[in-house]
């Protein structure tokens, strides 16, 4: 396995899919905090962070409608001018800034289109991975890139909470634009051989839009012969806790850190701490029942962020940290079960499909977060999230089909007839 791990790490495509990894993470960590807190700056009111939180989920639960297009789309070409365009629409926050002026509407609105642009690339990235380094080489490498994108994410969440302290917010972006340029170049050196395109320039539009609907229809055939749709109440309940607090952590973060605007990227660097950590643990816990698993490590992760809404900010930020381990193991079980039993062709659409399905709750969340930190102190957000990882917790130790999952190697999530299909 040392052997395999080592060839793929060498192969061209995939250092460029690295070196594309490791820019966006610099500018995604930047944008993630000069974005929220822009909003915030220019409105005042924690109100329009949920706007501005409502917009970005909203993109992800529409990426079930966005992802299929990539098939009709060298992947390459895809990749390279999502980018450029996600970095010229990012240039124009600067360009107003300094010259007609900003609104906060025009910020929200940007917000989502980029979540757009973040809606089809990802898929496609999901899909070359195996082209790139071989289907029996897929988690290994999966996991390798997940470590570093949440490696980096701490390094520069928390460099550019400092780095816009000193600089200010609009700056920032312009780092995040001119970061989505570089990575614009370095995809462009991608060469690989792409599975068939659905492409033909003699198809007429009635016929593209008829394989396109028959494309997303197979995807929900996929999802629905799996064990995926018995989780979904339950995974779109905690993502709705978790985006009332994420909705209020820039204002929670100001007010924890006496208004210093690096606290905000400490948070989040201490949640993507706790989720590199949780990606670690993740294959040495593999061999827990995945329902047991799933029981008490977010009964844990309630606990930890009802303590980091009451406690002192060195102590919040410890807790937070700790809270979020649970998230990092279950993504990486899920999604590396998911890249093992599902076909090359539709591991894009099954994953788009689960993340909408996920995303559901979010944007309803956003809202709920928005008012709620309009009407009560920042902490109660935090603690309502906190009192909900906790309920989702007995929700699964009350379901005999939930509790009772065993280990992630034996989950089948999809019927055999699925993976074979």
């Amino acid at each position: 396995m040392k052997v395999k791990f080592e060839s793929f790490m060498l192969e061209r495509n995939f250092i460029l899919l690295m070196m594309g990894v490791f820019i966006n993470a610099l500018g995604s960590g930047v944008y993630a905090i000069a974005g929220m807190l822009l909003v915030l700056s220019l409105s005042g009111s924690v109100l329009y962070s949920g706007f501005a939180l409502f917009a970005i989920t909203s993109a992800g639960v529409l990426s079930f409608l966005i992802a299929p297009l990539a098939n009709y789309f060298k992947y390459k070409n895809g990749l390279v001018y999502s980018n450029l365009l996600k970095a010229l629409i990012l240039f124009t926050i600067p360009l107003l800034h300094y010259t007609v002026g900003l609104h906060v509407w025009y910020v929200i609105g940007l917000l989502f289109i980029t979540a757009l642009f973040t809606q089809f690339t990802y898929p496609i990235e999901s899909t070359i991975l195996p082209i790139i380094v071989g289907k029996d080489n897929v988690i290994a490498a999966n996991s390798f890139l997940q470590t570093i994108r949440e490696a980096m994410d701490i390094a520069f969440l928390a460099g550019a909470g400092i780095l816009i302290t000193f600089t200010g917010t609009i700056p920032a972006i312009i780092i995040t634009a001119t970061c989505l340029i570089l990575v614009t170049i370095a995809y462009s050196f991608f060469n690989f051989l792409q599975p068939d395109v659905k492409r033909d320039p003699s198809t007429s539009v009635g016929s593209a839009v008829r394989t396109y609907f028959i494309d997303l229809k197979a995807g929900f055939t996929y999802i629905g012969n799996s064990l995926i749709p018995k989780m979904i109440v339950s995974i779109v309940f905690i993502n709705l806790a978790m985006v009332i607090m994420t909705t209020n952590l820039p204002a929670f973060s100001l007010m924890k850190g006496s208004g210093i605007e690096a606290s905000y990227g400490f948070y989040l660097a201490a949640m993507s701490i706790g989720i590199m950590i949780g990606t670690i643990l993740a294959s040495k816990l593999k061999q827990i029942d995945f329902g047991k698993l799933i029981i008490f490590s977010f009964f844990g992760t309630g606990v930890m962020w009802i303590g980091t809404a009451l406690l002192p900010l060195v102590f919040s930020m410890i807790l937070f940290s700790i809270g979020a381990i649970s998230i990092g193991i279950i993504n990486i079980l899920v999604f590396s079960s998911i890249q093992r039993q599902v076909e090359v062709t539709f591991i894009g659409r099954v994953i788009t499909l689960i993340t909408s399905a996920a995303a559901l709750g979010m944007p309803i969340g956003a809202l709920i977060g928005g008012m709620l930190g309009e009407m009560f102190a920042t902490e109660i957000p935090i603690l309502i999230c906190g009192v909900s990882m906790m309920l989702f917790s007995l929700s699964w130790l009350s379901s005999s089909a939930l509790r009772k999952l065993p280990s992630i190697d034996h989950v089948k999530l999809f019927q055999e007839s699925n993976v074979q299909a």
